[in-house]
C-alpha cells in the first residue's frame, strides 16, 4: 500500500491511496473503509483507477479534501473465498461490525494555517531544574514569605532529600540555585550550540520543583526578582537562546494566594472564605478540607479550567499570566499536564499566546502519540493546528532505549516511521525530543541498569555505574544521543547529562549541577555532536527516510546526509551504500562497495544528491 502525499495532510490536500492486487488473488471487489474518528461516521471508497501490470493490478482511490479530524481506514477485499480486510499490509477476517479490531490505517488532516514558530527548527535545547543548576554569590536569597517551611542546604553536593510520600509529597528542601548562576553559565550553553533554554517552573512556591504555584506574577525569591528575570532573557536572546518557561496551569498550591490553607498570604483565598474571588475557581467536597486535588496530592488543589474567572485569569491577552511573562521576554510555554486541560482551554491559550507572539512556542506534557491520546474520554485534538506546536516526545525516548538494550532496529524504525506518518509536519519540525527528564531516570543510569526499578530504594541516593559498566553505558549514550539529535525534531539535553551525571528517579535525577565533576569523554562527545548539529541543521529540518534495517543496525537518511547507528557489538557493513564520511564515533575505512558502520556506535556519510 502506498499513500501519495505521506504522512499526515492539510485540510485542502486530497490523498490517493494505491494497492496492488497480486494475478494469484480471485478478487471480485475491493473497496476503501474510511471512518472519521470524531463523529464515527464511515465512508465507502472504489477505486477511481486501475491499472493492470505484469504481476497484477494496481487500484488507486482518492480521498478528496478533508475537515480537519483524525480519520482511520482499511480494505475490504471480496472474493470467491469470502471478505477479508487488508490493514497495515495484512489480510484477516474481520466483521465490519468490529470496525475498532480491524488494525487500521491512521490519516492526520491538520489545518492549512497550521505555524510552528521557525526559529526552534533545526535548533538545540537545554532543559534546566533551576534550584539544581547553579547557585552565584551575585545574588542573597531574602527571607522567604513560608521560610519556616524551606530547608536550606549548606553543602551543593548534599543529596536531595528523599523524605517523599504520596500522602504528603513534600520537597521542601533548597540548594538555592539562582537566575544569576544561570546567567553566568552562558559560555557553557553557548559552547553546545544551545539555541533553547527550558526552564522547570520558576514562580513562587513553598516547594524546590516549584510545581506548586504560590503567585503566578512573581518569580520566587530563592531565584532572584522579575527585573533578574527580564534580564536574562535579555542577555540570552541577543546571544541567540530563547527562554521558555513551564506553564503550571493545572492546578496550584495550598500555600498560594489563591487556596491559601497555610495562611501565608493576606489574601482571602478560597480556604479561608466561600465569598473569596478564588472559591469558584476550586471543588470542595466537604468545605474547607475536602477538595480535589493533583493526583490526591492535597498541596495541589486542582483548580477548574473552564471556570471563567480562571480562564480569563491566564488567558487574558491584555493582563493575563500568559501574556505577563512573554512580555518578560520569554519565547514560548512548555504546559505542564496538557492532557488535564480541555479543549477550549488550550484554543484559547493558544490564542493568546499566538497575538502576543506569533513566533512563540508552545510545547505540552503528553507522554503517548499525541494524535491518539484520549483524555477524560476524549479525542485530543492537539495537532490540528489549534492547540500545541509541540510535545515531549516519551514515545521516541522510550523506542531508543529500548533499542540500546534489545539491539531491535526494526521495533525502532516501527516507532520512528509510526510518529512521522502520524504527526503533522510542522509539528514534527519542533518535537522536543529527550532523553530523559526531570520525570524521568537519567539516561546514563538509564542504560546502564537492566531495569531501573529493581533497584531498592535504599541504595538510589548514592548508588553510580562505575568501571566496565560506566564503560557500556557511554558507549550506548554516544549512540542514543546521536539518534536523537539527528532525527526529525528538536534535541533537548537534561541539564548535567553533558557532563555525566547520573540519578535514579525523583529526587535523584534532580541533583545540584557541577562542572568540577565533569566526565570529560561525555562532555567531549555533546561538544562535537552539537556542533555537527549545528552546521548541518539545514539538513536536519528536512526529511526523514529509513533505507536499511537489520538486526542492531539502523540507517536512515536527511535530506544528502546517510546516518547510521550500529548497536552490535561487531561492525556491521551494508553494501551498495557509499558516501564521504563526516562524522563518526570511532572512524572507519572507506570500502570500494559499500560502508563499514563501527561497532557499538554511529557514522554520518555525505551523499551527492
Amino acid at each position: 500500500m502506498n499513500k501519495y502525499p505521506a504522512g499526515a495532510v492539510t485540510n485542502e490536500q486530497s490523498v490517493f491511496i494505491q494497492v496492488k492486487v497480486t494475478k494469484d488473488t480471485p478478487l471480485s471487489s475491493l473497496q476503501l473503509i474510511l471512518k472519521e474518528d470524531f463523529t464515527q461516521k464511515i465512508h465507502v471508497l472504489h477505486p477511481s483507477l486501475s491499472k493492470i501490470e505484469a504481476d497484477g493490478t494496481l487500484y488507486t482511490f482518492e480521498i478528496s479534501k478533508l475537515d480537519t479530524g483524525l480519520y482511520f481506514y482499511y480494505f475490504e477485499v471480496r472474493s470467491e473465498i469470502g471478505m477479508y480486510f487488508l490493514s497495515n499490509n495484512k489480510f484477516q477476517a474481520v466483521p465490519t461490525l468490529y470496525f475498532d479490531e480491524v488494525n487500521c490505517w491512521q490519516l492526520t488532516v491538520y489545518d492549512k494555517e497550521f505555524h510552528t514558530p521557525n526559529w526552534f527548527k533545526g535548533g538545540i535545547m537545554y532543559q534546566i531544574f533551576p534550584d539544581r543548576f547553579k547557585k552565584s554569590n551575585k545574588y542573597k536569597a531574602p527571607i522567604a514569605r513560608n521560610e519556616e517551611v524551606r530547608i536550606k542546604h549548606s553543602d551543593w553536593n548534599d543529596n536531595p532529600d528523599s523524605g517523599i510520600t504520596h500522602e504528603n509529597y513534600k520537597a521542601q528542601d533548597f540548594f538555592l540555585g539562582n537566575l544569576k548562576g544561570i546567567e553566568e553559565e552562558l559560555e557553557h550553553f553557548k559552547k553546545l550550540n544551545v539555541n533553547c533554554i527550558y526552564l522547570n517552573p520558576i514562580m513562587e512556591s513553598p516547594d524546590n520543583h516549584r510545581y506548586s504555584t504560590a503567585d503566578y506574577f512573581n518569580v520566587d525569591p530563592y531565584l532572584g526578582t522579575n527585573d533578574d528575570f527580564k534580564e536574562l532573557c535579555e542577555l540570552f536572546k541577543k546571544h541567540g537562546i530563547h527562554i521558555i518557561l513551564d506553564g503550571v496551569f493545572s492546578h496550584t498550591g495550598d500555600d498560594s494566594i489563591y487556596f491559601n490553607k497555610q495562611g501565608h498570604y493576606e489574601s482571602n483565598g478560597a480556604f479561608n472564605s466561600i465569598n473569596s474571588p478564588y472559591y469558584s475557581w476550586f471543588n470542595f467536597m466537604h468545605y474547607p478540607d475536602t477538595y480535589h486535588s493533583w493526583w490526591g496530592f492535597s498541596n495541589l488543589p486542582t483548580v477548574n479550567k473552564l471556570n471563567k474567572s480562571y480562564m480569563d485569569f491566564i488567558n487574558n491577552p491584555s493582563d493575563g499570566v500568559l501574556p505577563f511573562w512573554q512580555h518578560l521576554g520569554i519565547s514560548g510555554w512548555r504546559l505542564d499536564v496538557a492532557d488535564e486541560f480541555p479543549d477550549e482551554f488550550l484554543d484559547e491559550l493558544r490564542t493568546t499566546v499566538k497575538k502576543t507572539d506569533s513566533e512563540a512556542l508552545i510545547i505540552g506534557e503528553v507522554w503517548e502519540d499525541a494524535t491518539t491520546k484520549v483524555a477524560y474520554d476524549r479525542r485530543r485534538k492537539y495537532f490540528l493546528g489549534e492547540q500545541l506546536d509541540s510535545v515531549m516526545n516519551y514515545p521516541w525516548k522510550n523506542a531508543i532505549i529500548e533499542f540500546m538494550k534489545t539491539k531491535d532496529a526494526s521495533a525502532l524504525k516501527y516507532a520512528l516511521e509510526e510518529i512521522i506518518d502520524h504527526y503533522p509536519k510542522p509539528a514534527l519540525e519542533v518535537l522536543m525530543n529527550l532523553l530523559d527528564s526531570h520525570d524521568t531516570e537519567r539516561i546514563l543510569t538509564s542504560l546502564g541498569f537492566n531495569n531501573t526499578e529493581d533497584v531498592p530504594l535504599h541504595e538510589r541516593p548514592t548508588l553510580e555505574l562505575s568501571g566496565d559498566m560506566l564503560e557500556d553505558a557511554i558507549r550506548k549514550l554516544k549512540v542514543a544521543s546521536f539518534i536523537q539529535f539527528t532525527i526529525p525534531g528538536v534535541p533537548s539535553i537534561y541539564y548535567g547529562d553533558e557532563i555525566g551525571m547520573q540519578g535514579f528517579r525523583d529526587p535523584y535525577n534532580r541533583k545540584t549541577f557541577d562542572k568540577t565533576k565533569m566526565n570529560q569523554e561525555i562532555f567531549e562527545h555533546y561538544l562535537s555532536l552539537t556542533k555537527f548539529r549545528n552546521d548541518y541543521k539545514e539538513e536536519f529540518k528536512g526529511d526523514f527516510k529509513v533505507i536499511y534495517c537489520q538486526d542492531g543496525c539502523l540507517i536512515y537518511q536527511r535530506e544528502s546526509l546517510i546516518c547510521a547507528v550500529n548497536i552490535n557489538n561487531h561492525s556491521h557493513f551494508v553494501e551498495g551504500l557509499h558516501g564521504k564520511q563526516l562524522f563518526s564515533s570511532t572512524p572507519t575505512r572507506n570500502h570500494p562497495k559499500g560502508l563499514i558502520i563501527p561497532s557499538v556506535g554511529f557514522a554520518v556519510y555525505k551523499i551527492k544528491k
